[in-house]
């Protein structure tokens, strides 16, 4: 396919995107709540909602020839509906849409700024997914932390990218230890899930019209479960033990950038 047609095909999913999710949080999700009264079973049913239409636009962007998406089995610890902790790289601005896309009943810990936008603001709070404030201030990590487990308590299965940001164009972000923390404290398991996207699609600072010459495989690999009574150590230790075997998946070297510095969830 030549490239010009390839840019103007990756535009429109972009522009889909917008149209899906506006149709998705004007009409979608009302009409697939109304008289759906408890708490819990209003987002358990907004988040099985927004994981088949996740499916439904990656599926889309592969009949445009953009990406190939693979999905892994669902892991039976989401299958069983306790809390988990889901731990991933993030090397494109897609990899939550392509997880919502791939695990049922995702909480995601996303930007304060986010909850308040018209559109997907309204997504992230029918699906219960947690605000995380700034990060500027040591009580907002604590702030963050508190609704970390509090959902873990509620049984829910929490997705959290520890670089706190987009992965750099070679390697991947330390990770922070939020997560980590949350786990030993709420006492769950973690899951681990290596993300791999090539060509490149939507790195930090790759601008939306670097497009590859080929398809995009988004892939996922999960990783062996670290049960609680392996996170004595530390979260700092099971930070750095997750972050080499996710690096090691993936195929990234072992030194390592510095911490990320931007702003975002623990």
């Amino acid at each position: 396919m030549p490239r010009p047609i390839r840019i103007v095909l990756v535009g429109l999913c972009y522009v889909a995107f917008g149209g899906f999710g506006a149709i998705l949080a004007a009409f979608v999700l009302p009409l697939a709540l109304l008289g759906v009264r408890e708490p819990a079973a209003r987002i358990a049913a907004a988040q099985a909602l927004l994981h088949r239409w996740s499916r439904r636009y990656f599926r889309f962007m592969h009949a445009l020839g953009i990406v190939r998406p693979t999905y892994p089995p669902c892991p039976e610890l989401l299958a069983d509906g306790g809390g988990v902790v889901v731990v991933a790289n993030h090397p494109s601005l897609l990899d939550v849409v392509f997880i919502m896309a791939a695990l049922p009943r995702i909480t995601y810990v996303a930007k304060q700024a986010w909850m308040g936008a018209p559109i997907i603001g309204r997504m992230l709070r029918a699906c219960g997914h947690i605000a995380a404030p700034v990060g500027k201030d040591p009580a907002d990590g604590a702030i963050a932390l508190e609704r970390m487990i509090a959902a873990l308590v509620d049984n829910r299965a929490l997705l959290v990218f520890p670089e706190g940001t987009r992965s750099p164009r070679l390697g991947m972000h330390e990770f922070r230890r939020g997560a980590f923390e949350a786990a030993a404290r709420a006492g769950v398991p973690i899951l681990p899930c290596a993300i791999r996207v090539d060509p490149p699609m939507l790195r930090k600072h790759q601008p939306w019209y670097d497009v590859a010459e080929r398809p995009i495989d988004f892939a996922m690999q999960v990783l062996p479960t670290i049960e609680p009574s392996e996170l004595g150590d530390g979260s700092r230790v099971m930070a750095k033990r997750v972050h080499d075997a996710i690096a090691a998946a993936v195929g990234v070297l072992p030194e390592r950038p510095e911490p990320a510095t931007a702003a975002s969830p623990p």
